[in-house]
C-alpha cells in the first residue's frame, strides 16, 4: 500500500515517470512481470508524443547529472594531477601517488557535494562516511593502477604518459563508482509493502 501512496505524490509524468516508477518498484522490493504485447502502429505513429531528445534526457537525467558531475571532477582532478607532476616530476612510484593524492582529495569534495545535493537529491542515510571509504580505495586504486600501466606498458621513453594512464584507469574507476554509489552510498531506504 506503501508504494500505491507513493506513486500518487510520485512526481513527473511522461515516459521519465514510467522509467522512475519500475525504479520505485525496485525500491519497494514490488515484482515486476514482463507482458509481451503486440505493436501496433496506427496511421505511422502519428499519434506518438515521445519526443526522442527531451524525453530520453528526462528518463536518463540522473546518470547524465552523474556525468557531468564526473567530467566537472576529472577536469579537477587531472589538472591538478598533471600540475602536481609537473612541480615535482614524475619519475617514481611517488610522484604518482603523491599526485594521486592531492588531486583526488580535492576534486572528491567537489564531486561528493554535486552528487549528494545533485544528482542523488540527499538520498541516503551516513553517505558522508560511505563516500569516504570509496574516496579511499578509488583514490589507492587509481594511484596503482595509473603506476602500473607507466610501466608496463611503455610507449614514450618506456613509459605510458602518467596523465593518460590516469585518464584510462579513472574512467574505469568511473563506471565502477556510479554503481557503487547508486547501489550502497546514496541509496535511499528501502520499503517493503
Amino acid at each position: 500500500m506503501d508504494y500505491i501512496v507513493e506513486l500518487i505524490n510520485f512526481p513527473g509524468d511522461r515516459f521519465e515517470f514510467e522509467f522512475d516508477m519500475l525504479l520505485q518498484a525496485k525500491k519497494y522490493n514490488i515484482q515486476v512481470l514482463e507482458q509481451p504485447i503486440p505493436t501496433i502502429y496506427i496511421d505511422g505513429n502519428s499519434s506518438s508524443h515521445f519526443r526522442i531528445i527531451r524525453d530520453s534526457l528526462a528518463i536518463y537525467s540522473r546518470f547524465l547529472k552523474f556525468a557531468t558531475s564526473g567530467f566537472i571532477s576529472f577536469i579537477i582532478d587531472i589538472g591538478l594531477f598533471y600540475l602536481v607532476l609537473f612541480i615535482i616530476g614524475n619519475h617514481i612510484l611517488n610522484s604518482i601517488l603523491i599526485a594521486t593524492i592531492v588531486s583526488r582529495v580535492l576534486s572528491s569534495v567537489v564531486n561528493y557535494s554535486i552528487n549528494h545535493r545533485v544528482v542523488f537529491g540527499h538520498a541516503g542515510q551516513k553517505t558522508f562516511l560511505k563516500y569516504g571509504c570509496l574516496f579511499v580505495v578509488q583514490m589507492f586504486a587509481s594511484g596503482f593502477f595509473t603506476n602500473l600501466l607507466t610501466t608496463v606498458f611503455p610507449v614514450t621513453n618506456g613509459q605510458l604518459m602518467p596523465t593518460l594512464a590516469k585518464v584510462i584507469v579513472d574512467f574505469i574507476l568511473f563506471i565502477i563508482s556510479y554503481q557503487v554509489q547508486r547501489d550502497f552510498i546514496f541509496k535511499e531506504v528501502s520499503h517493503n509493502v
